[in-house]
């Protein structure tokens, strides 16, 4: 059975998903969550193989959490899940070392073949068209390019230290920044500030 888990801060979303989840024989519900404390929680006591993040939520923000789930030992595969899914998200989330986008406004057949093949260890997003990549170069300084092309290509955060011979807290600094810089919606700077200030409560 695939365990999933869900971090969403909408009521009819999280009944939604366990109901759909639950329909499926080679699925099941690991985790359900409203709030990021809550989330923590129960990744402290469960492996969920798979967690699906909504990327807008109230006050926060999925791409942060995903950063940090993402350096935890054995981490699950993680889907962002948004109502504003496109090439911008998908270049943040691919940053933020993210498996798979998957648009809420998508049938949920979309989901569920996401869900299986993250799990699998394939990545579950849409091609980025050139001039999307092109202006997300744009925003980024000259030191990040590696570290984003490395991102893309899904390497852990050590392996980019070890390429680079620069040291571990320098690439995740860097990975901060970038998420900061790309996530839609957001200016550059006022990204930066937000994933900065996401450090003095880290939860995972």
């Amino acid at each position: 059975m695939l365990r999933v888990a869900l971090l969403d801060d909408h009521p009819a979303v999280l009944a939604g998903f366990c109901r759909l989840i639950e329909s499926e024989p080679d699925l099941t519900v690991a985790a359900v969550a409203s709030t990021a404390h809550e989330l923590a929680c129960e990744l402290d006591g469960l492996r969920p193989d798979v967690l699906v993040l909504d990327h807008d939520l109230a006050g926060d923000d999925g791409l942060s959490h995903c950063r940090r789930i993402k350096s935890r030992p054995h981490p699950p595969a993680v889907i962002i899940y948004s109502a504003y899914a496109g090439p911008a998200l998908t270049l943040a989330a691919r940053a933020a070392q993210a498996d798979g986008v998957v648009d809420k406004a998508e049938p949920v057949s979309t989901l569920l073949a996401a869900l299986r093949s993250v799990a699998v260890g394939e990545v579950a997003m849409s091609p980025v068209p050139r001039d999307a990549f092109e202006a997300a170069v744009a925003r980024l300084d000259d030191d990040d390019l590696p570290v984003f092309a490395m991102l893309l290509d899904g390497e852990p955060l050590d392996s980019i230290a070890g390429a680079l011979r620069i040291d571990s807290a320098e690439v995740s600094r860097r990975a901060r920044r970038i998420v900061g810089r790309l996530r839609p919606g957001r200016g550059a700077r006022a990204g930066d500030r937000a994933i900065e200030a996401a450090q003095s409560h880290e939860m995972y």
